[in-house]
């Protein structure tokens, strides 16, 4: 007997899983185990690895970790978001489903899609004991762990994706709660040590003091943790740990909670046009076009604006970046460090640097993408400009919004001058350290049109399968290259990288046609 709740559940389990996406998912996986499996065994075979088991395992579980957490900022915050974006959340309630149906049938059968990936991996797992150094028990409690983190990422992000009217809101609020989490205790750890508060530690009885034992107990529940003590050498441990009960149970809080705020926050639904989430002051679009804005300057202006958000968005891109920096100044005066000239300067540079780098990738992955879902790219290329000219000006327009950043690592630059020419200096000191250099600006712009490709592709998650094609075609690249070049010291070093950037060189040619070609048939089928 089929019960209602499940209808969409069961109609959408089977069309994610049967997706072709998903097949070329599971391709992809296998790769990433061969690849991680290879270059242990060969260290291995010449004796660097004592436990190569082991370090298979970890490498796994730590990829593992990764991409459940960017699964997090786009696979599952868009769960409710992206039928808010598209106006359907309104046809799915006159259908009389419930929210928790609509809620399972929107976001579990993604978890049980995401679950699956996961426990595929296990009999190829299992080649690590055979590896040695690694047991059975610990390859349980790895999974385990990566189970459990899965579960409580997914149900994260469905409360912020039911809460907020777009997938990047979601998306955000679920990055900044997930790092809140996994980091926070350390530094509310070192605050009480530094205040004095007393531990009340006993012999027998453990910790008595309750902020020393709530931050204890917060430390057990972060996956990192756990699977820091599972990869220790001789690990004993139970299966199921505290951290994996911990997590279900928050899991399961906040699918009720998502459940039980489903119905205030969806009751209204609004129209989130392109430039919606930066609108303050004035209320229409017109209203904020100004004068004498004509040509195809109005193109760069148009996604300045409303795609990277204008003055308003590069204030919040500001403040994100001051926000980030108040945090690090924080965190490491509580741990001991002497916050001088230098230790700003060189914070101040390498924050802007990765906040500009963010911010650049988030805009790849939407620069495209807002005219794809508001069917505008047809109308756009009716301009008496052509494909290539009118990609340059969006670009143009988002590296507006977004490309100031940068200016603290200028001011990092200016305090810290002679520091900044040493690392230079030793940096394109030798052949292998300058191309070095080229190679990884190479990689952040094959990266880019990665993204901004795979935007024009995919229906979502642009960013994140972004990253992991970078990873496995880097990962085959340079396994391929090392075994070429092992043994050729410093020299054989430079030419990998030579040999490296022009890969990504010609990759970013290819997929920068590609992207002309993609947005012309786009236009077409519009």
């Amino acid at each position: 007997m089929k019960i209602p709740a499940f209808a969409l559940f069961e109609r959408s389990l089977r069309v994610e899983t049967r997706a072709p996406m998903m097949s070329w998912v599971r391709a992809g996986l296998l790769i990433m185990i061969l690849f991680i499996l290879l270059p242990i065994q060969s260290m291995a075979r010449m004796g660097v690895y004592a436990a190569p088991g082991l370090h298979f395992l970890e490498e796994m579980a730590w990829v593992n970790f990764v991409f459940i957490t960017l699964a997090g900022l786009s696979y599952f915050a868009s769960a409710i978001t992206e039928e808010k974006e598209e106006m359907m959340l309104g046809l799915l309630r006159m259908t009389d489903l419930s929210p928790v149906a609509i809620l399972l049938g929107k976001s579990t059968s993604r978890l049980v899609g995401a679950l699956l990936l996961l426990v595929v991996q296990v009999p190829f797992v299992l080649l690590a004991v055979t590896l040695g150094g690694v047991g059975l028990s610990q390859i349980a409690a790895a999974y385990a762990t990566l189970l459990a983190y899965l579960f409580l990422v997914s149900n994260l992000a469905l409360l912020f994706s039911v809460a907020f009217r777009n997938t990047s809101t979601a998306a955000g609020v679920t990055l900044g709660v997930l790092l809140f989490f996994l980091l926070a205790h350390f530094w509310l750890a070192n605050l009480l040590q530094n205040s004095g508060w007393p531990t009340g530690i006993h012999a027998r009885g453990g910790i008595s003091s309750v902020p020393y034992k709530f931050v204890d107990l917060w430390r057990q529940a972060t996956p990192s943790d756990r699977l820091g003590t599972i990869f220790e050498t001789g690990f004993t441990g139970p299966v199921i740990s505290f951290q994996v009960l911990s997590n279900l149970v928050i899991g399961v809080l906040l699918f009720f909670v998502s459940w039980m705020v489903f119905e205030p926050c969806t009751r209204e639904e609004k129209e989130n046009a392109p430039g919606g989430r930066w609108r303050i002051g004035p209320k229409t679009r017109q209203s904020r076009i100004p004068r004498g804005l004509i040509g195809s300057k109005a193109i760069s202006w148009k996604e300045f604006t409303f795609t990277s958000g204008g003055r308003i968005g590069l204030l919040i891109k500001f403040g994100v970046a001051g926000v980030l920096i108040l945090f690090c100044n924080v965190f490491f005066q509580e741990l001991g460090q002497n916050l001088d000239r230098e230790f700003e300067g060189g914070l101040l540079i390498w924050i802007s640097i990765l906040a500009t780098a963010i911010f650049l990738a988030l805009d790849a992955g939407r620069i495209f993408r807002e005219e794809i879902r508001w069917k505008t790219l047809s109308s756009l290329v009716t301009l008496p400009i052509s494909i290539p000219e009118l990609a340059y000006r969006k670009v143009a327009g988002a590296l507006a919004g977004t490309l100031p950043v940068l200016i603290g690592a200028i001011i990092g630059i200016a305090l810290i001058p002679k520091d900044v020419g040493d690392f230079l200096s030793d940096v394109f000191g030798d052949t292998a350290g300058t191309f070095g250099f080229i190679f990884a600006i190479l990689q952040f712009i094959l990266f880019l049109h990665l993204t901004a490709f795979l935007s024009l592709v995919i229906k979502r998650g642009a960013m994140p399968l972004a990253i992991a094609i970078q990873y496995l075609g880097g990962s085959f690249l340079m396994t391929f290259m090392g075994m070429l070049f092992f043994r050729g010291g410093a020299d054989g070093a430079a030419a990998m990288l030579i040999i490296a950037a022009l890969f990504c060189v010609t990759m970013t040619v290819i997929l920068h046609l590609a992207i002309g070609r993609r947005l012309a048939d786009v236009a077409a089928q519009e």
